[in-house]
Order: C-alpha cells, then structure tokens, then sequence
C-alpha cells in the first residue's frame, strides 16, 4: 500500500511524496527571511502566492516526471473515484493574505491536494478567518498544514479556531519563529498551548513522517527542519 512520506523544509516549505513522486509547497529563498540556502529536487511544486517566501522556483531541482502527475480538479467537482495513487491531485481555495481584501498583501491560494488517499490542506499565507463556505470545502481532511505566527498571517488565535471549526484528522503548524528566521513573527508554543485541547501534540524526532494517513488526533510538530545541501 502507497505510503505519504512529509518533510518539513523549514517555514511553510514541505515535501509530500507518494511511492513515485514528490510535490513541494512553497519553497522559500532563505536568505530574504534569516533561513540557510533551500536546495530541494522534486518532480512538481505548488506555490500559494508569488512572494519570495513562498514561491522560490530557483530554490527546486525539478526531476522528470512523466507529464500529468500534478493534475487540477475544479473545488466544485468530485474527488476521483479511483484516484492513481502515483499522481498529486489538487483543487484550489482562493483566500486573501490579509483581513482587508488582499489591500494589504493581496491574494492567497489554499490548495487541498490528494494523493495515495490522503487528503492534505496547505493554508499558504491565509491572513483572515474562513466563511462558511470556504470551512464547506475543506471537510473531510487528514492533515491540516496551517499557519499559527501571525504579523503577516493568521496567529494562534484563529489558527486554533479555524482548526476547531473543520477539525482536520491531523494538524502540523507552519509559519512560526524558529531556529530560524528573522519574521517579526510568533514561535509555535502560543498554538500548541491553545490546540492541546482537541490533539495530541507529537513532536517529531527530526523533519521527515512517515506514513502521514496512518493516525488521527494528532498535532505533528517537527523538531528540526531537512539538512539542506
């Protein structure tokens, strides 16, 4: 049986990977943000929004791939029947970096990607609360990568209301001060105070989990990010 294998990059940059294929997620150019160089090699990316950390191209070795292994379903039609479990769907949440339209920092893009069964969310930089209808398309989810730093996002606050709200099977915190960084933004303990309540907090021995679909209830927190070449 497929297996999703995450790696946390550091900030909001993860790796997901089925048997075949790996996808990244907003990789970052580190040193905008008082991170090391990235260097990652993937077969597909996905970036949230066109700021520099988030959507560092130069920062990804594409590997070849056979075309359509990242395929787009519009957030109105049905998930697959018989998913490939080799390929990366993904439908798109169009959301706003800021709780002013967008005014302040413009767009964002939630992406619900599936692949080998498991249905992940990644928030990008949301910066408000949801609507009904957004909370509407993100049911049903195994594991939640959200924001919890705040300044330029959603903070702990509403990162835990949000979660409360469409209770994902799993949830991993991003966007915090860390070993790294230089933001003007939160570290991850306001969150796991607040979000102890509904997970269990697991905090992983380095940056890789295996078998991510495997568990319920838990929030992951990673204790180092992937060592970069």
């Amino acid at each position: 049986m497929t297996q999703i294998k995450l790696t946390w990059h550091g900030h909001s940059c993860f790796s997901i990977a089925n048997d075949q294929y790996s996808l990244v997620i907003d990789p970052y150019q580190g040193d905008k943000i008082g991170y090391p160089p990235l260097n990652i090699k993937a077969h597909a990316m996905l970036s949230s929004h066109d700021h520099h950390d988030h959507n560092c191209k130069a920062a990804v070795e594409f590997l070849a791939a056979p075309e359509g292994i990242l395929k787009e379903i519009d957030l109105a039609q049905a998930w697959p029947l018989d998913p490939d479990p080799d390929i990366f769907y993904f439908k798109k949440l169009f959301t706003k970096h800021d709780e002013a339209g967008g005014t302040k920092r413009g767009s964002n893009t939630i992406h619900i990607i599936l692949s080998a069964g498991v249905k992940i969310v990644h928030f990008g930089d949301l910066g408000h609360e949801l609507t009904d209808e957004q909370r509407f398309a993100l049911a049903d989810l195994d594991l939640a990568f959200i924001p919890v730093g705040g300044y330029y996002t959603i903070d702990a606050g509403q990162a835990y209301d949000i979660v409360r709200q469409i209770r994902p099977a799993n949830v991993i915190p991003m966007h915090f001060t860390w070993q790294h960084g230089s933001l003007p933004i939160a570290t991850v303990e306001p969150f796991i105070y607040l979000v102890q309540s509904l997970y269990h907090i697991e905090r992983i021995n380095g940056a890789e989990l295996i078998d991510a679909g495997a568990n319920t209830g838990r929030c992951y927190v990673f204790s180092s990010m992937v060592s970069q070449s």
